[in-house]
């Protein structure tokens, strides 16, 4: 027993299985959520699109950990190699918050005028999922 009653041990501590991670399904066309709450893979791939299409420090609801910042570099004249690099590396900065993702990888940037257009794969603790961003 520890000598802190509301302190307990490693010994005494439970080990408890990871928790299912849950999201409410949002309805990007309505912009509405749409009362069904997703689990696992399904969720991890809700979240991770709400995340790429929130511009971070935006709003004050969120932590300044959550959203996209990629903004400020699409449309000012960079080369397209450092515009490309920089997608990837902004990406994986604001997804790898998220303690079930694991890895963002297999990256194809399209850049066409002013818009952006992502394909790649998430490395998530439920499997691999295959994310498609047509317009950032």
């Amino acid at each position: 027993m520890s000598l802190f009653p509301f302190m307990r041990s490693v010994e005494e501590q439970d080990i408890a299985a990871p928790k299912i991670y849950k999201e409410y399904e949002f309805n990007f066309e309505t912009g509405q959520l749409t009362g069904k709450i997703l689990e696992g893979k399904e969720a991890l791939k809700m979240w991770i699109y709400k995340t790429l299409l929130t511009k971070r420090y935006k709003h004050i609801i969120y932590s300044w950990d959550y959203g996209q910042d990629l903004e400020e570099i699409i449309g000012q004249g960079y080369e397209k190699g450092l515009i490309r690099s920089e997608v990837e590396r902004r990406i994986k900065d604001c997804l790898l918050v998220h303690p079930h993702i694991k890895e963002c990888k297999n990256f194809d940037i399209k850049l066409q005028q002013d818009q952006l257009h992502v394909d790649f794969t998430v490395n998530t603790t439920y499997g691999e999922v295959n994310i498609n961003v047509p317009n950032i």
